[in-house]
């Protein structure tokens, strides 16, 4: 395997310390509205829903929502999966991003991205911007933590 490919699927593997933020969260806190409407359950979904979306093969044809049948902008706190149910989308949606790199490689990675934006921008582009997305409203969750005096996953 090729070095950009390695530092990339690396990268994304740090990235998904949600799942230990998922897991400081009780019953409870999971669906609890925090300041600011924020809510551990709607960031979680949507953080992989967002994940998912990106490197899907077809993004005309993304289900937005089907998975749990659910709009994660609009859903009211009990109406989101239970913690259980996004650890498993969780780990279905890790395993399709380091597939997508993997698929890519080094040479796709740095190839036009015509699909993402038609703007000159190439595969690692997109990348990139999943790793921005997701670390953007991670940390929401872990200020949530913060306030709500949970324990927050430590810095990988």
């Amino acid at each position: 395997m090729s070095q950009l490919t390695q530092v990339m699927k690396d990268q994304y593997a740090a990235a998904w310390s949600l799942s230990d933020a998922v897991d400081a969260l009780d019953v409870d806190a999971w669906r609890r509205v925090g300041p600011g409407d924020l809510v551990p359950a709607r960031l979680a979904v949507h953080i992989l829903e967002t994940a998912d979306y990106y490197v899907a093969p077809d993004l005309t044809s993304f289900d937005w929502g089907g998975r749990f049948g659910i709009d994660s902008e609009t859903a009211s706190p009990d109406e989101f999966p239970c913690k259980t149910a996004l650890i498993a989308y969780l780990d279905e949606v890790q395993r399709r991003c380091v597939h997508w790199i993997e698929q890519l490689g080094d040479e796709g990675l740095l190839a036009p991205d015509h699909v993402f934006h038609d703007e000159g921008m190439c595969h690692l582009d997109r990348a990139l911007y999943v790793l921005r997305h997701t670390h953007h409203h991670l940390g929401e969750l872990f200020v949530l933590l913060r306030a709500w005096d949970l324990s927050r996953p430590g810095w990988r």
